[in-house]
């Protein structure tokens, strides 16, 4: 697998390269952006602050050799350094997730430093009149809520990862056929040797007087799924749901039902609310919501609590300041988590960003976290 590596990295340079030598050249596309983040955390009964840094680098390149066909390729870089790395032992093992079937990542675990690189996408598309076809890792995004996806069967993704906005991908081959406004139907197969980890799905989409609905059924790791999603309104307030049904196959595991409602609405200065609950059978009521990631999780472990309730609310103060408020109830367990976020954006590629994480649980230790991030973008 080493190889492997080295011909990855071996090929971001060689697409780089021909990327800026061939920038007047239409076929080929290159963007992506640089992060500098700060946190801090603060743990309950812990008089001391714990300080890190991480430097994050993102690079996509997209290669057009015809119309119909493109090649896509994204990194993802980032290097760890501080208490974080000094206190978790083997914390690159820790952070080196997300890379399903295909290992296209490399981690170096230094003193009080780590580096991590991985190919988030690697894919190849072809694009149809009425159908594509896709090869490769790729997101794979079947939910229609913002909080909670029960049909995401595919890329499962944690709400409390903020600092991931591309989210995980999988390695798979996708179908899509597209059948009037908004219906059509996919089929996708995710790579795997074995029944824990394979997944393979297919989806009918279609709208009835202004709703977007979806079913799906398949497997997933060992698990039979059915599901179902809709997208529409309720006069001025959008309305949205998805639940999805496992049925387990082993007789040491346990079915699931997961089903999460949202209703968003958005005034005409701005601001903007959404409210969503979800139930999620699965859970254990044990755990804590910042120690989830977006890593090898599937959707019915991204909670730990059975039911969860979240409201959001933003608003643009300015063209250039924005902020919004994410709260977190989790019901029966006296669980709170508030997430505040401010954006400040002088420049079109330049965001400063100050976040903050606080999980509050009488049942377990209260954590505070405070992020400062920087980004630019090119």
């Amino acid at each position: 697998m080493n190889s492997l590596k080295a011909c990855c990295c071996a090929f971001l340079v060689v697409y780089s390269t021909l990327v800026i030598a061939q920038d007047s050249n239409k076929k080929w596309r290159l963007d992506g952006y640089i992060k500098e983040m700060i946190s801090l955390t603060a743990l309950q009964d812990v008089d001391s602050l714990m300080f890190d840094n991480l430097i994050h680098n993102r690079l996509n390149v997209f290669w057009y050799p015809t119309e119909k066909l493109t090649l896509n390729m994204e990194v993802r870089t980032r290097m760890f350094h501080g208490d974080a790395v000094k206190t978790i032992p083997s914390y690159g093992n820790f952070i080196d997730v997300n890379n399903d079937f295909f290992d296209f990542s490399h981690t170096e675990d230094f003193d009080q430093m780590v580096f991590h690189t991985m190919i988030d996408r690697l894919y190849l598309q072809w694009n149809d009149a009425s159908w594509q076809l896709k090869v490769g890792r790729q997101r794979i995004n079947w939910g229609v809520n913002l909080a909670w996806n029960p049909n995401d069967i595919f890329n499962a993704y944690s709400l409390y990862d903020f600092d991931y906005e591309e989210r995980p991908g999988t390695d798979a081959l996708r179908f899509q056929k597209f059948i009037g406004y908004a219906g059509g139907y996919e089929i996708a197969i995710k790579i795997a040797d074995n029944w824990d980890e394979f997944t393979a799905a297919a989806m009918y989409k279609w709208n009835v007087k202004g709703y977007d609905l979806q079913a799906l059924g398949g497997i997933m790791k060992n698990n039979l799924t059915a599901g179902v999603g809709w997208a529409g309104s309720i006069g001025w307030v959008g309305f949205k749901g998805e639940s999805s049904y496992f049925y387990t196959l082993k007789k040491t595991d346990r079915n699931a039902w997961l089903t999460s409602l949202s209703l968003d609405y958005s005034l005409p200065n701005s601001l903007y609310f959404n409210a969503s609950v979800f139930y999620n059978s699965y859970a254990t009521q044990q755990g804590n919501v910042l120690s989830l990631n977006s890593g090898n999780s599937d959707v019915r472990s991204l909670t730990p609590y059975k039911w969860n309730a979240f409201l959001q609310a933003s608003y643009t103060f300015h063209p250039l300041f924005s902020g919004s408020l994410l709260t977190l109830v989790y019901p029966g367990n006296s669980g709170l988590f508030i997430n505040p976020m401010f954006t400040f954006s002088p420049l079109n590629n330049f965001d400063l960003d100050l976040i903050g994480q606080i999980f509050l649980n009488k049942n377990s230790q209260n954590t505070s976290l405070a992020y400062l991030r920087l980004k630019y973008s090119f």
